[in-house]
């Protein structure tokens, strides 16, 4: 197989576990992009080996985890470590990173100062910080002495202005009474 047929995906990182996982550190794809994946090529020796996907997970700390099948444990998986990755063909990446939207990019912690806007309710005050999990942001929205919390998910961000430093939400109905106390 060509080897301009490939994209290069990343590298399989040390053993993870006691199942025969590894982890992967993507250097030119997203996480997203590995879950459509049921193949993975690995370069061996100058060739691109297929190895079928068991299954593939997100990790905070090292990109992500991936277990091939038929390898159960750390020792059968172990000469795939340092190696090369690479998507099937057919299976550009970069047209997917090219297409992914500026709020992608943006980290809980960047909206920090930034005024929060309710469609319904007007100004609901500035956020004043992050609270949740990585996966589950909350931002706290402080006014005075009050505080709202609202989950940080695409659904209810209606519009971001990093410019003016202003965020637009649509708040659930009756979140915003329930913090307001009415």
């Amino acid at each position: 197989m060509e080897a301009g047929a490939l994209h290069h995906l990343g590298r399989l990182g040390k053993p993870w576990g006691h199942r025969g996982e590894l982890t992967l550190q993507l250097e030119q794809a997203n996480f997203s992009d590995l879950l459509a994946l049921g193949v993975l090529f690995v370069e061996l020796d100058g060739l691109h080996v297929p190895f079928h996907v068991n299954h593939v997970r997100e990790h905070p700390r090292v990109g992500a985890v991936v277990k091939f099948e038929d390898f159960n444990d750390p020792g059968s998986a172990a000469f795939l470590v340092n190696r090369d990755v690479f998507a099937p063909p057919g299976h550009d990446t970069t047209l997917a990173e090219e297409t992914e939207e500026e709020e992608d990019d943006l980290d809980p912690q960047d909206f920090i100062g930034m005024t929060v806007l309710d469609e319904e309710h007007g100004l609901l005050g500035v956020i004043s910080g992050t609270e949740g999990t990585e996966e589950n942001p909350v931002m706290v929205v402080s006014h005075g002495k009050h505080e709202i919390l609202i989950p940080m998910v695409d659904d209810l961000i209606i519009g971001i202005d990093m410019e003016s430093g202003s965020l637009v939400v649509r708040t659930p109905p009756g979140l915003v009474d329930l913090y307001r106390g009415l």
